[in-house]
This record gives structure tokens, C-alpha cells and sequence, in this order.
């Protein structure tokens, strides 16, 4: 009898030790997978590494061009230096044996001005055949036009050709200039940049600088000539600015980059004219 309880006992326990191991089991199974699931769980979680973008670059701010205020209201900035610059073109004025290039000029600050200056330079330009009587049916003319400079405020215009009359023995050389007060629309002469008197005393002094012809010394003797208030007559006379309408001058002037031009008239046989150049940085 007391065996028979013992192995009731005994299959008891070893029943129970069966139940226990396929619990374990079955909790091992599960924790696998939970640790399964955690695993593909924190991968879909991860991100790929950002890329980093390139530093975005930064435009250098833009240079106000000082003459950008101007009536002409151009843009400021690179564009604006082209916008304001003042541009020309070459027109020639052809009638009969006459032929006369002039300048146009555009882009000025205001239209009434352009306007204005564009009307003098041509007149300017035609002063040799009207200042000198010529006619165009029988006279001939042939001058050609260069603009020696030119900005916002000024303009510097050289003309160089010939004229004959019908009944002259030869052609004259020519060179005369116009110098423009582009905002006032007005001629500029030798007396706005140099004092006449002065520039007498150069041309007559060992000092002198021949520009055209260079270094002859023919034209420098004859230019030593002029006593100096013959020469400072002439210069005061100089240029179209100087004289009253309807008188061709004997001299004309001009000034470019800081040196100082006369065209100061010699006989025939030495051109008929000489250009006499005066530099200050260098007296």
C-alpha cells in the first residue's frame, strides 16, 4: 500500500516535472521572438546619414555707380557704368565737292540737351565752309572727324582735311577742334584750362614740344617769330568759343589727359599749321 502511494507520488512529480519543461519552453520561444521583432523594429528606425549641401555662395553686393542719381535714372551696379556711358557715332554732311564728318552723340542725361549739343557739333563742324565763304558747287572741302575724348561732361572733337578754294593755287591744310560743355550744351575754349599769355611765353621759350610736326626745327623757328603779344593775340582768339559768329580762328586748342594743344598756324610751306604741346607735370 505504501508502495503504491510512493509511485502515485513519483508520477506525480515527474508528471508535473513535464508540464514545467514545456512551459519553459514555450516562454523561450516567445522571448525569441519579441527579441526578433525588437531587432527589425530598430532598423527600420534608422536613418541614412544627411548629406551636406554645398555652402550657398553669396553674390558680392552691388557698387552704386555715382553718376546713377542722374536724370536718366540707369541702374546701379556693373550694368550701370555701360547704361551711362555717352556714345557717338561718325555722320558726314556731303554737298557737291563738300564733305564734312561730325559727330552724334547719345545717352547725354537729358534729351533737350542731346539735342542742343548734337545741333552745335554739326554747326561747329560746318563752320569752315560757311565762316570762309565757300560754296559747294564750286569749292571743294574734304574733312574728316575724331572724337579725341569723351565722358559724362565733356566732349573733345578734332577735324583734319583740306579745303581749295575754285581759284587758289593749292589746298589748305586744315585742323580745327570743338570742345563741348556737355551739360551746358556750350563751346569750351583755350581760356577755360590755360591763360593765353603763358602759353605765348612756352611756345616761345627752348621749353617748347612740337606734337605735329615732331622736332622740326623750321617750324619752331618760325613759330620763335611771333613776338609774344602777336602770339598772345592769336591765343586769345583761340577756338570757336573765343571769336564772334561767323569768324574762322587763326588757333584752336584742346586739352587731353592733363596736357594742353595748340594748333597755331605756320606758312603753307611748313603744313600750314603746327601743334605745340604743353604738359604741366613736366614744367
Amino acid at each position: 500500500m505504501k508502495n503504491k502511494k510512493y509511485r502515485t507520488v513519483l508520477i506525480m512529480t515527474m508528471l508535473f516535472a513535464l508540464v514545467l519543461t514545456g512551459c519553459r519552453k514555450k516562454q523561450s520561444v516567445d522571448l525569441s521572438g519579441i527579441h526578433t521583432t525588437a531587432a527589425e523594429t530598430m532598423a527600420s528606425e534608422t536613418k541614412a546619414p544627411e548629406t551636406t549641401a554645398a555652402p550657398e555662395t553669396t553674390a558680392a553686393p552691388e557698387t552704386e555707380n555715382e553718376e546713377s542719381s542722374g536724370t536718366d535714372g540707369a541702374p546701379a551696379g556693373q550694368n550701370a557704368a555701360a547704361a551711362l556711358s555717352v556714345r557717338s557715332k561718325i555722320a558726314t554732311e556731303i554737298d557737291g565737292k563738300v564733305s564734312v564728318e561730325y559727330p552724334i552723340l547719345s545717352n547725354l542725361r537729358d534729351s533737350a540737351t542731346e539735342g542742343r549739343v548734337n545741333e552745335l557739333l554739326k554747326e561747329t563742324a560746318l563752320r569752315v565752309v560757311s565762316d570762309n565763304g565757300l560754296k559747294s558747287e564750286t569749292d571743294t572741302v574734304s574733312v574728316k572727324c575724331k572724337v579725341i575724348s569723351l565722358d559724362r561732361n565733356r566732349a573733345v572733337i578734332s577735324y583734319d582735311g583740306s579745303m581749295k578754294a575754285e581759284n587758289a593755287a593749292h589746298p589748305t591744310a586744315l585742323f580745327y577742334t570743338a570742345t563741348v560743355d556737355l551739360n551746358k550744351a556750350e563751346l569750351v575754349g583755350l581760356t577755360a584750362y590755360a591763360d593765353a599769355y603763358t602759353m605765348a611765353g612756352y611756345i616761345l621759350s627752348d621749353d617748347c614740344v612740337l606734337y605735329k610736326p615732331a622736332a622740326s626745327a623750321d617750324v619752331l623757328a618760325e613759330l620763335k617769330a611771333y613776338d609774344i603779344e602777336t602770339l598772345t593775340e592769336i591765343l586769345e582768339a583761340c577756338d570757336f568759343a573765343s571769336v564772334e559768329a561767323g569768324t574762322f580762328p587763326q588757333s584752336f586748342s584742346y586739352e587731353n589727359q592733363g596736357d594742353i594743344y595748340m594748333i597755331v598756324p605756320v606758312s603753307h610751306a611748313l603744313g600750314d599749321y603746327a601743334i605745340v604741346r604743353y604738359s604741366p607735370s613736366t614744367k
